[in-house]
């Protein structure tokens, strides 16, 4: 007789459950991660190096372009801003650490640009490594700030446009 009570707890959970034509719901799907579209680009040359940070809005071309060339410094275009005529500055800002640069309106591969230039900058240099974010202004335009891309890459841009400014080939 002891035996009853749990047959009969083991009847009723069992006649509890989902029957053959109720099938048990299947647990629900775990959301799946979209990648993000924005990013930096990064690419290295015998005489250049270069990050570029690619958008959604913008698959042919980028916002925002940093090159450092052997020799020539480092060199900001920014595809989004819109050109002033008295405005002869572009500010580049990398964390705390704020650099600015002599801004002309200039054609790049995809259109019009902002183009900036000036002396590949320690200070800017070591901030880009720390990684901090980047943002640019141009007279009451700004851009950013947008978070800095990895490690490596920011170390890789730093070392060779210190190489390629001091002579050193790549």
């Amino acid at each position: 007789m002891r035996a009853a009570p749990f047959l009969l707890t083991a009847l009723l959970v069992t006649a509890c459950g989902p029957g053959p034509s109720e099938p048990a719901a299947a647990p629900a799907a775990a959301p799946v991660a979209t990648p993000d579209p924005n990013g930096w680009a990064f690419a290295i040359g015998k005489n250049s190096v270069e990050m570029a940070w690619m958008t959604e809005t913008m698959p042919d071309g980028s916002p925002l372009r940093l090159v450092c060339a052997r020799n020539a410094g480092l060199m900001v275009e920014a595809g989004t801003l819109t050109h002033i005529a008295s405005e002869e500055r572009l500010s580049i800002g990398a964390g705390d650490t704020v650099v600015a640069l002599v801004a002309v309106a200039a054609e790049g591969a995809r259109g019009p640009v902002i183009r900036a230039t000036g002396a590949a900058d320690e200070a800017l240099l070591t901030a880009l490594t720390d990684g901090g974010p980047i943002s640019i202004s141009y007279g009451a335009q700004t851009y950013g700030p947008l978070a800095a891309p990895g490690p490596a890459v920011r170390r890789a841009f730093a070392e060779t446009c210190r190489k390629l400014n001091a002579g050193t080939p790549t």
